[in-house]
């Protein structure tokens, strides 16, 4: 190789090496330069996912806060079930049966419907004697069938006593409409026992499921007992819920001749009744005060739609 060749060949040599150092320290570069935006993505990146942990954190929050513990320990969540469980401690009236196990629930309490007896008949035998071709009996009994007395008066519940003011309203159950004239002296005593013991007195309320087709005669029965009641007190009634879709208003018209006040009732046993609220929405064009009967811990939506309805005068809870 002559020497001219070696030197163009170093030349060349040189020259790939130079390429190569500059190609090796812009790629250096490009990595270095390259380094800081790719931490701060990795930083955007990381922002973003504290930024949705925060978001379901806070969700977390909003949901356990929506959540309420009832005093009874039901859980409500109107996220889950629009339903709400009866908390006797947010309402005013009740029914009470017999004294509650625990007094908190009625200190809010400004009106007690409280259980004094129940009204029914009793099936008592009746004989048939055999009957002579003369016309005379003998002794000898030849049939043995029973037959419904008049409905007597049966006192239940609670003693008479000062309940601090409350409106007091005593409730008598009753399974017959064929009444004995001794029921309502019985109960006319009763409320001046309640009366004289210090007590706002309002009336009696007859707790009888009469059937709708019934309402007619039911309704001769009340105005019998407004008669009777002395006027300084008020007659009440329970009515079923099957009352306000079934009965017409030449029923309600009769009953309102009599009462002073109608109390629906929307359960059967411990459970709230299905699709009250249809029911109930019939109860708009009533011509006479009206209230609505409750259970405790029973399922209820509310019946906004009565609010505004002037004949309304609230819910009564029935206390277990």
């Amino acid at each position: 190789m002559s020497k001219n060749q070696q030197k163009h060949r170093g030349l060349r040599l040189s020259f790939i090496g130079l390429v190569i150092l500059i190609a090796a320290t812009f790629i250096y570069h490009q990595i270095m330069d390259s380094l800081p935006a790719h931490q701060s993505k990795n930083s955007a990146q990381a922002t973003v996912v504290d930024s949705h942990l925060n978001s379901l954190n806070s969700l977390s929050s909003a949901q356990s806060t929506d959540i309420t513990l009832v005093n009874d320990g039901a859980i409500n969540n109107s996220a889950i079930n629009n339903d709400e469980v009866i908390n006797p401690k947010d309402y005013e009236q009740f029914w009470l049966w017999t004294p509650p196990k625990d007094d908190s629930k009625l200190r809010q309490a400004h009106t007690l419907y409280l259980l004094q007896g129940e009204i029914s008949s009793h099936k008592v035998p009746y004989y048939r004697f055999n009957t002579d071709t003369d016309g005379s009996e003998s002794e000898s009994v030849t049939e043995n069938k029973v037959q419904a007395t008049l409905a007597t008066l049966i006192p239940q519940g609670l003693g008479v006593r000062s309940l601090g003011g409350k409106n007091i309203w005593l409730v008598y159950r009753a399974t017959s409409q064929e009444w004995s004239d001794e029921v309502m002296v019985q109960v006319v005593e009763r409320l001046e026992k309640w009366q004289w013991a210090g007590n706002q007195v309002m009336g009696i309320q007859i707790d009888y499921d009469a059937p709708t087709y019934r309402l007619d005669k039911y309704a001769q029965l009340l105005k019998s007992i407004r008669q009777q009641l002395p006027a300084q007190y008020q007659l009440s009634v329970t009515g079923l819920l099957d009352w306000s879709n079934q009965a017409d208003d030449a029923q309600f018209i009769q009953l309102s001749d009599a009462i002073d006040e109608l109390v629906i009732q929307t359960y059967q046993g411990t459970t709230t009744l299905p699709n009250y609220a249809r029911y109930l929405k019939k109860l708009e064009s009533l011509p006479f005060d009206f209230k609505v009967g409750i259970i405790e811990g029973g399922q209820w939506q509310g019946a906004a739609f009565l609010e505004n309805n002037p004949h309304f005068k609230g819910y009564v809870v029935f206390l277990l």
